[in-house]
């Protein structure tokens, strides 16, 4: 979580991301994709449904799936409405 972090270290995650971000766009320029209608649409997947873990078992008691356990955060990447990445 970058709340928990200091601010230098987000920083540092932030311009990490951000250079990730821009050798991505430009490889998928260098492809020929047309990037005027690039869509960025943010992901998480959790635990699996049968997970019993401490804040799954939260998430089950009070019907929210939101609170469930976090594997992986991050974004997808579109291009006039097909899948890139």
């Amino acid at each position: 979580m970058l709340r928990s972090r200091s601010p230098r270290i987000q920083e540092q995650l932030l311009a990490l991301a951000l250079r990730q971000i821009e050798k991505m766009l430009k490889e998928m320029q260098k492809e020929g994709k047309e990037l005027t209608r690039l869509k960025l649409k943010r992901f998480q997947k959790t635990h699996h449904i049968d997970c019993t873990c401490e804040r799954c078992t939260t998430a089950k008691a009070k019907h929210d799936p939101r609170l469930r356990g976090l594997l992986e955060d991050g974004f997808k990447v579109y291009v006039e409405g097909d899948k890139a990445s």
